[in-house]
């Protein structure tokens, strides 16, 4: 026990004494919180200026432009008869998007020919260019709508009739995961997480390629797998009870103050959150020991984040990936946590609802241990064979 303890306190010193992993584990969690939460403060946006031009002159387009600015998003900045003069509106920031009702517009509509119009979007800011699009959309296909109705109507076919035909299939929206249907709101809580795991993985990570290259893990021979494990424990014990901390704190107080959904059993979060802390851990320290350096161990992992994200199933489902792309997702912690913590955070899930991403973050922690051994085997004979 007291080679544990003696173990801790040395990692303890090894954190104050080197400031990348200083920074890393104890500002960056909090300080990129705010940043990134900062980012996605304003989650609800309204009154996007936009420009409409208008070649047609027509009384639909008229309307189109009436109906345009009617919706709680958008609002017209100006109507112009030329492209050129709302590009240089556009071209200074001054409206988010260009609505161009093309010349010919009613007539077209108005005999069921269709008519082509363009919209133009400023892409840089996404939420704002989706909300945009999302308007624009929303009126065409009313406006679409309304002129077959009209027109099936005036065949004399019932007006029951007509509403069905010209809107056969009429879509039922009902969000599970993004209640509030705002990109801000699904996104952000993923984000945070992904702060915490991301600067767990880079912080011990560092402390680990430390511990081979200078500490008491350059031997090997003076330690069995029993002993490898207790140096390990007493140096990672430290950043499980801090990251468990870390998630509490961003449950309770991070996610309250950007509105975020955080519902099911504060327990099961901890429990889930340990869990995953655990298994990190574990993976870091075995693709840490591949690395001779902190500062190559830091450069690959920094890019790290985005890829993970992506194969991690929350932005994209994991079955309808290419298969062994999805075989890699399973591999990842971080794809039963968030499976599990969507259940937990925003459906309030009970723990038999949940047991399946449990059993999958355990697994994942046995084979860890398990590869983690196998490493182990192979280190120690090189350090043999070099002896």
């Amino acid at each position: 026990m007291k080679e544990w303890i003696n173990i801790l306190k040395n990692e303890l010193s090894l954190i104050f004494e080197d400031k990348s992993i200083l920074l890393t584990c104890l500002v960056a969690p909090i300080l990129y919180a705010f940043f990134v939460g900062s980012i996605y403060s304003e989650k609800e946006v309204s009154q996007i200026p936009i420009a409409i031009v208008d070649y047609d002159h027509s009384n639909l387009s008229r309307k189109v432009s009436q109906l345009v600015n009617t919706s709680e998003k958008v609002a017209i900045h100006g109507h112009y008869s030329s492209l050129g003069d709302a590009m240089f509106h556009f071209n200074n920031l001054e409206v988010q998007g260009i609505v161009i009702l093309p010349k010919g517009f009613q007539k077209k509509t108005m005999n069921l020919d269709g008519s082509h119009v363009e919209l133009i979007l400023n892409n840089t800011k996404f939420l704002t260019s989706n909300e945009v699009n999302k308007a624009v959309q929303q009126v065409i296909l009313t406006v679409g709508g309304g002129v077959r109705m009209q027109y099936l109507i005036s065949n004399k076919i019932p007006v029951e009739i007509a509403k069905q035909q010209a809107q056969p299939i009429m879509p039922v929206i009902k969000p599970i995961y993004n209640t509030t249907n705002n990109y801000a709101d699904y996104l952000l809580p993923v984000l945070l997480i992904l702060i915490l795991q991301q600067t767990l993985i880079l912080s011990f990570g560092q402390s680990v390629v430390h511990e081979f290259k200078h500490g008491v893990l350059q031997n090997l021979n003076n330690y069995s797998f029993f002993g490898f494990i207790k140096v390990l424990s007493a140096k990672s014990s430290y950043y499980l009870v801090l990251f468990v901390t870390y998630f509490f704190i961003f449950y309770k107080l991070i996610f309250p103050h950007f509105s975020l959904s955080f519902n099911g059993s504060i327990f099961l979060h901890l429990f889930l959150s340990s869990l995953f802390i655990s298994s990190v851990i574990i993976y870091t320290t075995l693709f840490a020991s591949f690395f001779k350096t902190t500062i190559g161990w830091t450069e690959v992992l920094a890019f790290s984040t985005y890829p993970l994200f992506l194969i991690s199933g929350y932005s994209w489902p994991i079955d309808a990936m290419p298969t062994a792309l999805q075989y890699f997702a399973n591999t990842l912690p971080s794809t039963p946590y968030f499976k599990v913590f969507n259940l937990l955070a925003v459906e309030g899930a009970r723990l038999d609802q949940i047991t399946n991403g449990f059993i999958h973050l355990f697994v994942l922690l046995l084979i860890g241990y398990l590869l983690l051994f196998v490493r182990y085997k192979f280190l120690k004979r090189k350090t043999k064979a070099i002896i």
